[in-house]
């Protein structure tokens, strides 16, 4: 009887775990869709994590029964190690090279500076720890979404602040907003001067939009780099969206109801960040120089924006970070939206998420890159 208990558990467990690789391929998959043909598949590899988490867990099973079994689970582990490494990240932290040419590049989604949160104690404070934070940090190119700046303000005058004050070179791509005429967008601020700069206005409707993508070529010490500075389509979801849908967990119809309203929130965000992605690849893979792309994609890596700029680029964390990165400071945790991409002709160093600077609602991230020397030098 006991033998026959053993079979039966072990057969369910084996079914289980068959189901949880076909998931994990099925996620991957989806990788390749694009939303705007199947838009399903944003879900499913959205769930990606899951399977790979379970799948490990099942490794570790077989592991501990020592049985022959582990092949399955080991195999489909191997095979998706690339996906791994998108979810946890471990590096041993190689030292830059001793003469090498660098450029340290931070890239933060800053929030407004909170100038429109009133629910913050202290906004002008708060405010004001986090200019200087960004204005003192000692980066050699400042890539910042969803800045803002206020000609007439003492708190708020961030291209002064920022830029000016530290001589710091800037491309500008904003929209004015609000009856105090403040700026909005996305700024690339940079020590080493800045030879051209534009913008992409993503589907070219949304000229009124801070969501864009601005470049500048920068002259580091006789090479140029091309920097992008991005910020894809917003998930627009707030915390009270979460809070309502957990809170309506029991009440069926108020539970379909909040879901929904997440799911398609969710759907719109997938296909037009699908989209845009294309209009910022078909620009990047045009460059003439190296580049660096980095800011918030409001997308994790287990998405077909992440999947189709990791096809054409490096990513700084999985080559030089550690741990999950999360770079959302917010109600959903181990997100990482924020990232930097970079081409051949550099190499990345040292990428680090600064925790430290919790006073969006995104963290800063920064990478050091070594510029490779060209084949004629």
């Amino acid at each position: 009887m006991a033998g026959t208990f053993k079979n039966i558990r072990r057969r369910v467990w084996l079914i289980l775990n068959t189901l949880v690789v076909l998931w994990m391929l099925v996620g991957v998959l989806c990788l390749q869709v694009p939303p705007s043909t199947f838009w399903p598949a944003g879900f499913v590899a959205f769930s990606l994590p899951g399977a790979l988490v379970l799948n490990f867990l099942f490794l570790l099973y077989w592991v501990l029964r020592r049985s022959w079994l582990l092949v399955l689970p080991l195999s489909a582990f191997m095979l998706a190690w690339s996906y791994y490494a998108r979810l946890v990240t471990i590096n041993f932290g190689e030292e830059v090279p001793e003469g090498a040419k660098t450029l340290q590049v931070m890239s933060y989604n800053v929030h407004v500076f909170n100038a429109y949160d009133k629910i913050v104690e202290g906004v002008p404070q708060v405010s004001t720890d986090m200019i200087d934070w960004v204005a003192e940090h000692p980066a050699d190119v400042f890539c910042l979404q969803e800045f803002y700046s206020r000609v007439n303000s003492l708190e708020y005058n961030n291209f002064n602040r920022i830029g000016t004050r530290y001589g710091k070179y800037k491309y500008v791509s904003t929209l004015e907003t609000d009856k105090v005429k403040a700026n909005l967008g996305v700024v690339i601020f940079s020590k080493y001067p800045i030879l051209i700069g534009g913008t992409i206005h993503f589907n070219n409707s949304y000229r009124q939009s801070a969501n864009r993508a601005a470049w500048a070529d920068i002259n580091v010490k006789g090479d140029t780099v091309r920097v992008y500075a991005v910020h894809l389509q917003s998930m627009s979801i707030k915390s009270e969206d979460i809070e309502n849908t957990y809170s309506a967990i029991g009440d069926e119809a108020s539970f379909k109801k909040e879901s929904r309203n997440l799911a398609r929130r969710l759907r719109s965000g997938f296909i037009s960040r699908a989209a845009q992605v294309q209009q910022l690849l078909e620009h990047v893979q045009a460059s003439p120089y190296p580049v660096i792309v980095c800011g918030d994609f409001n997308d994790i890596p287990f998405s077909y924006t992440y999947n189709e700029l990791a096809k054409a680029l490096q990513n700084a964390h999985e080559k030089a970070g550690n741990g999950v990165g999360a770079t959302y400071n917010g109600p959903l945790p181990f997100l990482r939206i924020d990232n930097q991409f970079y081409s051949q002709g550099l190499e990345a160093y040292n990428f680090q998420t600064h925790y430290e600077m919790g006073l969006s609602d995104h963290f800063p991230i920064s990478a050091t890159y070594v510029l490779q020397p060209k084949a004629t030098e």
